[in-house]
């Protein structure tokens, strides 16, 4: 029994008088043909002859008009794929990456012989179809269906190596290989199942069980079956920001640049992802100026080629934005950046709470660890059990999970000490908003702060409730902290100290060029982080006008790459833009905590990797 695959080759369906020449539109010949087709589909179906199983007749094939319409109307992708031989053409028929001019296929119209010689034509429900052919022949397809059912196609999928190529060789190896995988049909029904919305119950329970990395590689692959060029394009491309929507890296690097270019807080769609990725990769002044918008940092920021050279090698995680300019000690900034890095919390950022985000950060290691004084930051009031002064650890800002949170503390204290309701909650407002005028500030309970006159460490505020200023309830406090250690009494303290004991983290002392490869290189999660002369590591923005000048400047490196035969660090000082590396030479980092070494209080040398 045969399945007539000559076919595709244009053999399998005469050459009749009418078919359309040349010159015809191919728009009128698709026309003609779907009339045809229609015509023999209504000619077979007519046949009361059921047709259920194969095993009875010979020389079966498909309906030549039937092919016709396969080849007409299929996508170019898939009948590259099928034509190879009749295995595949049947695996591609059985995944609905075949068409006719009706679409989809429901039914299979065939040819055969009958004892007596003579041909007839049936048509088939697809599942008898398959079911009886799986029988005779490729009888690995069979199994190949059950393995990409809905229940087993996860753990097949966990065990497909989607190779990713580094160069055109081996992607050009790699294509070939895809197109000689029996599995590559049943992973392009799955991809398909992604571009139709009628099928989205059915695509939302692949995406909760294919991870987003494969379903970009997918997606590549079964839109250039037919154009290993096409599949290559994606991959060989050495932007980051390429890598991006291929999913080898992780999308934040990209996503919070986009969604200030579309003006936008929430997730960006794939095909803005896409129209962002073109605007960095081909204007590269774009990114000096734009990216931390209500995010203050430092200005300008980098261009386009070099965030992108750094962020191929950044190993910080960084899913986040955070406001280096709203932050009165750079030091606070680094220690957020390496904490997150280690620890990784969900971060909902945005203008209001990015500065309160990197407090939190910094009370959380000193509480962790009980050590209250790393954290005096309190809200004091009068007991009016025995009329003295009580004080109570606060958090600033407003966190619905965390106790210590000033919105919460001071509720707290409200209906301890005032007779507020239970349930109070506590609004933090700015005094330019608060308008004791307008209805929705008549009732309830305003922290009320100056933005002028406050810091992210310091602030003055006054909290009113039911419209009375609260005169008894006042912020105490200044947090007063060490980056490194700079005398041996507070040693355990020191941020760096802290860190190893609260995060478990290790540190290594970094003396050179070959030290700091060998540390990104070695370990997978490692940065090194220290503190250097602003003036000697960008020397174009802090100048020294005097001798001994050096503005202590926190920073990390947590890449190297090599741009015009020198390798650069990838580097974040303090006051850039967390998704904004920069790249500097080794010379300057060194010089710079060379420099800060000779003005600190132990002369203690203060560049360390850190890994966990």
């Amino acid at each position: 029994m045969l399945i007539g695959l000559t076919c595709l080759s244009g053999k399998a369906f005469p050459q009749e008088s009418s078919t359309p020449g040349i010159i015809e539109s191919f728009e009128r010949l698709l026309e003609l043909h779907k009339d045809q087709f229609q015509k023999n589909k209504s000619r077979i179906q007519s046949n009361l002859k059921a047709v259920s199983n194969l095993s009875g007749y010979a020389d079966v094939k498909l309906d030549p008009q039937y092919v016709k319409s396969i080849i007409l109307h299929s996508d170019e992708r898939f009948l590259k794929y099928a034509q190879q031989d009749e295995c595949k053409f049947l695996s591609t028929l059985e995944t609905n990456l075949l068409k006719t001019a009706e679409g989809n296929i429901d039914n299979i119209l065939i040819e055969y012989k009958n004892k007596d010689g003579s041909t007839d034509s049936a048509s088939m429900l697809k599942d008898d179809f398959f079911e009886q052919i799986y029988k005779r022949k490729c009888l690995n397809n069979r199994e190949f269906s059950i393995l990409f059912s809905e229940i087993n196609a996860q753990k097949t999928i966990e065990g497909i190596k989607f190779s990713v190529p580094k160069n055109k060789a081996e992607c050009s190896t790699i294509h070939n290989e895809w197109l000689a995988n029996p599995f590559t049909p049943y992973l392009c029904r799955i991809q398909q199942v992604f571009k139709k919305p009628a099928l989205k119950k059915q695509a939302d329970y692949y995406r909760e069980r294919i991870p987003l990395m494969q379903r970009v590689y997918l997606d590549n692959l079964c839109n250039s079956l037919s154009n290993p060029e096409l599949f290559c394009s994606s991959y060989l491309k050495s932007d980051v920001w390429s890598k991006i929507l291929n999913s080898e890296l992780p999308d934040y690097k990209m996503s919070y640049k986009c969604q200030q270019m579309y003006n936008k807080k929430d997730k960006l769609t794939p095909m803005e992802m896409k129209n962002c990725a073109s605007k960095l990769a081909t204007e590269n002044t774009f990114c000096e100026t734009r990216g931390n918008q209500d995010f203050p940092s430092n200005f300008p920021l980098q261009n386009c080629s070099n965030i992108s050279l750094a962020l191929n090698k950044s190993k910080l995680i960084s899913d986040y934005h955070d406001c280096p300019g709203n932050i009165d000690n750079e030091g606070l900034t680094n220690i957020h950046r390496i904490v997150n890095h280690f620890s990784p919390r969900t971060i909902v950022t945005s203008r209001d709470t990015c500065a309160g985000e990197a407090n939190y950060t910094l009370a959380k290691l000193n509480l962790d660890v009980k050590h209250e004084a790393g954290w005096p930051l309190k809200v004091c009031y009068t007991n009016r059990i025995d009329n003295k002064e009580a004080c109570v650890t606060y958090i600033p800002g407003s966190r619905a999970d965390e106790p210590l949170s000033e919105d919460q503390v001071v509720a707290r204290i409200l209906y301890q000490q005032k007779g507020a309701p239970q349930k109070t909650t506590c609004r933090i407002v700015d005094s330019r908003t608060y308008n004791p005028a307008r209805s929705e500030f008549k009732f309830g309970c305003f922290i009320v702060y100056s933005a002028d006159l406050c810091t992210t460490l310091s602030c003055d505020k006054k909290v009113i409730w039911e419209e009375k200023v609260q005169q008894d309830i006042k912020f105490i406090g200044v947090p007063v902290f060490d980056y490194f250690p700079t005398s041996y009494l507070n040693e355990r303290y020191a941020f760096t100290n802290l860190l190893d004991e609260v995060k478990g983290t290790q540190d290594r002392m970094i003396r050179n060029l070959t030290d700091v490869k060998f540390f990104l290189d070695k370990m997978p999660t490692g940065i090194i982080h220290g503190i250097g002369c602003a003036e000697d590591m960008i020397p174009e923005q802090f100048m020294r006008t005097a001798i001994n000048q050096c503005h202590p400047m926190p920073f990390i490196v947590d890449g190297h790459v090599v741009k015009n035969n020198e390798t650069w660090l990838v580097t974040r000082l303090a006051i850039d833009d967390v998704h904004t590396p920069r790249l500097l030479m080794w010379p300057n980092i060194f010089n710079a905590v060379s420099a800060y070494q000779e003005l600190h209080p132990l002369n203690t040398w203060t560049l360390y990797g850190i890994r966990k």
